[in-house]
């Protein structure tokens, strides 16, 4: 081996010495997953992948994996009195639904783990070797782990699952990949620092929002290349939306995941005409005069992007991205959604969009009674 790979080698194992790949599946805990199975399916337009259950062979759990494109949700609900259903049903009775699992592919995930570990973190699930993977698990923030999965050639999402005829992928719904994934958690500098030291993360971005009636700050860690992109936000005061999330959650936790589109005004029209609900964004927003002068030109009509409430945000001189945000999905103020389109070189968050966003989320607060 000549110096110059031995060099390259130890350049890449530097900033990610987890060998990560990037976001293999999201785990979500359910109180119901074949209601929520047919939740993403006829509201986010996902397809069946996969179904696990006692029938199947698993213990403690019905689960259905349901995706589009590089987007795999696993949907869990716990089965049953045994061990294996009590998590499940622990995780429930105190978070209520939510995100349990972002899992990361990974390229070994045996030396991932023994790395992950050496650099301080807590290893939650031993090693499990299969014909169609090889997976460990390390805590993150509150009762969120990581699991690290080193995929083989396989036709299987998991032992036990089998695979569902999921239909023709046809829909005007069309999601590429998961964008980035928020994490709510008291005190972010902790988070960003984990993330720095187990994964080699670096901090991509910083942001400290006040909209005269609630404060949070952000910073987001990613990977060297920016296809992993993790805001961590933590609450700057008491009546923000985050330290709601924090309460009603009853910890730090996952509080949105956004789609990655390449068509947004044909996937939020179609998820719109599916009855799906987003945050309400008010007309002035859409003021030709004053929005023109802060994005400047883009391809779109403004007027399809007002008709369907999309938020539009320059964040380069040759990119922009637009970006929507649903309502909660769940019955406490938890997890939302957020759909996304990047145009040229975009690599923001909509910070341009920021006061908006979060002004809609106040109001959606201020109904509840919780501002």
């Amino acid at each position: 081996m000549s110096n110059t790979t031995t060099s390259l080698e130890q350049e890449i194992a530097s900033h990610n010495p987890l060998g990560v790949k990037g976001i293999d599946h999201i785990e979500f805990i359910l109180d119901d997953a074949d209601k929520w199975r047919d939740y993403y399916v006829n509201r986010f337009g996902m397809y069946p992948r996969a179904y696990a259950g006692p029938e199947t062979g698993i213990k403690g759990r019905r689960a259905h994996i349901v995706g589009q494109g590089r987007v795999n949700f696993l949907l869990a609900e716990p089965c049953g009195d045994g061990p294996e259903a009590e998590p499940l049903r622990e995780h429930l009775e105190k978070h209520g639904c939510g995100v349990k699992d972002v899992a990361f592919r990974v390229s070994d995930a045996s030396a991932a783990l023994i790395e992950a570990e050496k650099r301080g973190a807590k290893v939650v699930r031993a090693i499990d070797d299969h014909e169609q993977f090889t997976a460990g698990s390390i805590a993150s923030y509150g009762d969120t782990i990581h699991t690290l999965i080193e995929r083989k050639p396989h036709t299987e999402f998991a032992p036990h699952y089998i695979n569902v005829a999921g239909g023709i992928e046809e829909s005007d719904i069309q999601f590429m990949m998961i964008d980035h994934v928020v994490a709510n958690v008291e005190v972010m500098e902790d988070w960003v620092e984990y993330y720095a030291r187990v994964f080699g993360f670096e901090t991509r971005r910083h942001f400290d929002i006040n909209t005269g009636r609630s404060a949070l700050m952000s910073k987001v860690v990613g990977n060297e290349e920016g296809y992993i992109k993790l805001p961590i936000n933590e609450p700057s005061s008491e009546n923000s939306q985050i330290k709601e999330y924090l309460d009603e959650y009853n910890g730090p936790g996952v509080q949105h995941i956004a789609l990655l589109t390449s068509d947004i005004i044909s996937t939020v029209k179609a998820m719109r005409q599916q009855g799906l609900e987003f945050l309400d964004i008010p007309d002035t927003y859409y003021e030709r005069e004053v929005f023109e002068g802060r994005v400047g030109e883009i391809d779109e009509k403004l007027e399809d992007v007002q008709k369907y409430q999309i938020l539009v945000d320059r964040d380069r001189p040759d990119g922009y991205l637009l970006q929507l945000f649903t309502r909660c999905v769940f019955a406490r103020p938890t997890l939302f959604f957020e759909v996304i389109q990047r145009k040229g070189n975009s690599d923001g968050f909509g910070e341009g969009n920021f006061t908006a966003l979060f002004e809609a989320i106040e109001r959606e607060q201020a109904r509840r009674g919780t501002l």
